[in-house]
C-alpha cells in the first residue's frame, strides 16, 4: 500500500482542516451542539486566507466558487430546518481550505479533480448511516422502555428486508458485471447495513431524537419535528404566527410568546452530532479519497 508524499503547503492545509474539524466535533459532542459564533466565523476567515494563499487567480476563483456554492446550498437546507448554521459554516470553511480532492495518502485511486467536499459528503454520509442505529437504538430502548421487538412493526421489518434485497442485488451486479473490487463491495455492504437499520428502526429513532418543549424553552435554531404534528395544527400555527416553520428563530419565538401559546412542540433536541461524521469523513477522504470511486 503506497503512501503518497505531500508538499508543505498541502500539509499545512491538511493539519488546519483536521484541527478545525476536530474542534467542531468537540463543541458538538461536549457543548450540547453549541458552537461559539466567534469560532465559527473565525474558521470561515481562515478558509478565505488559505484560498487567497493560492496566489493563482484561477485557483482562487475555483476555491471561492465551491465555497460560496456550499454556503448558498447550505443556507437553503438551514432555512428548511435540515442542518444547523454551524454545520454549514464548517463545511464552507473546509471547502475553502481544501477545494479540490488531493491525491489520497493511501490507495492512490484517481480522483478526477473532483471537489474535496464531495468526497467528504460521501464519507460522512456513510459514517452517519452506520452511527445512526448505534447512537439511537439503545437510546430509544431506554427512553421508550420497550424490548427490541416492540420498537418495530412487521411493516418496518418488511421495508428493511426490501432495502436489503435491493442492495444485495446491486452488490451482485457490481461484482459480476463491473468486477468491482472487494474493498468497493465492503463500502456498499457498510451502506447496506446502515440503511437497513435506519429504515427498520425509523420510528423509534425519530422518537428518541425529540423532546416536547414549551415556547418559553425554545432556543434560536431549534427545529420542530413537523412529521410528529397534525397537519391542521401546523396550518393553524402558520396562519397565526408570521414566519412559523420547522426552523425556529428569535423573531418567531418572540411572536409566539407574545400570543401566550401554551402548547408543547416536538423539537429535535437529541439529534446526533453531525460534526463527528464530518470529521471522520474528512479523515477518510484524505486517506483514500472518494470512497465511491473504490467501487470501480
Amino acid at each position: 500500500m503506497a503512501i503518497v508524499p505531500v508538499d508543505n503547503y498541502l500539509t499545512y492545509r491538511i493539519g488546519v482542516l483536521l484541527l478545525i474539524a476536530l474542534m467542531y466535533a468537540v463543541f458538538d459532542v461536549f457543548n450540547r451542539r453549541n458552537v461559539p459564533t466567534v469560532f465559527a466565523y473565525a474558521t470561515l476567515a481562515i478558509g478565505f486566507i488559505f484560498t487567497f494563499g493560492y496566489i493563482q487567480l484561477m485557483a482562487i476563483g475555483e476555491s471561492l466558487l465551491i465555497g460560496f456554492a456550499i454556503l448558498g446550498i447550505g443556507y437553503i437546507f438551514y432555512r428548511a430546518g435540515q442542518v444547523g448554521a454551524a454545520d454549514v459554516i464548517e463545511l464552507a470553511a473546509i471547502s475553502l481550505i481544501m477545494p479540490i480532492q488531493p491525491a489520497p495518502i493511501y490507495l492512490g485511486v484517481q480522483q478526477y479533480g473532483l471537489p474535496f467536499i464531495i468526497s467528504l459528503f460521501v464519507g460522512a454520509g456513510i459514517i452517519a448511516l452506520l452511527m445512526i442505529p448505534i447512537y439511537y437504538i439503545p437510546r430509544a430502548k431506554r427512553l421508550l422502555k420497550r424490548r427490541m421487538e416492540q420498537l418495530v412493526t412487521r411493516r418496518d421489518i418488511l421495508r428493511g428486508a426490501l432495502i436489503c434485497v435491493a442492495y444485495l442485488a446491486f452488490m451482485t451486479f457490481l461484482y459480476v458485471e463491473i468486477n468491482a473490487s472487494m474493498l468497493g463491495i465492503v463500502v456498499v455492504a457498510a451502506i447496506t447495513i446502515g440503511s437497513v437499520a435506519t429504515v427498520t428502526f425509523e420510528r423509534p429513532i425519530t422518537d428518541s431524537m425529540v423532546e416536547y418543549i414549551s415556547v418559553k424553552d425554545f432556543e434560536d435554531g431549534d427545529i420542530i419535528a413537523f412529521n410528529l404534528m397534525k397537519k391542521k395544527d401546523i396550518s393553524a400555527y402558520k396562519k397565526a404566527i408570521r414566519g412559523f416553520d420547522r426552523l425556529i428563530t428569535n423573531r418567531v419565538i418572540d411572536r409566539m410568546r407574545a400570543k401566550h401559546i401554551r402548547a408543547k412542540f416536538p423539537v429535535y433536541r437529541q439529534a446526533m452530532p453531525l460534526a463527528l461524521p464530518i470529521l471522520l469523513g474528512a479523515i477518510i477522504s484524505l486517506l483514500v479519497g472518494n470512497v465511491l470511486l473504490l467501487i470501480i
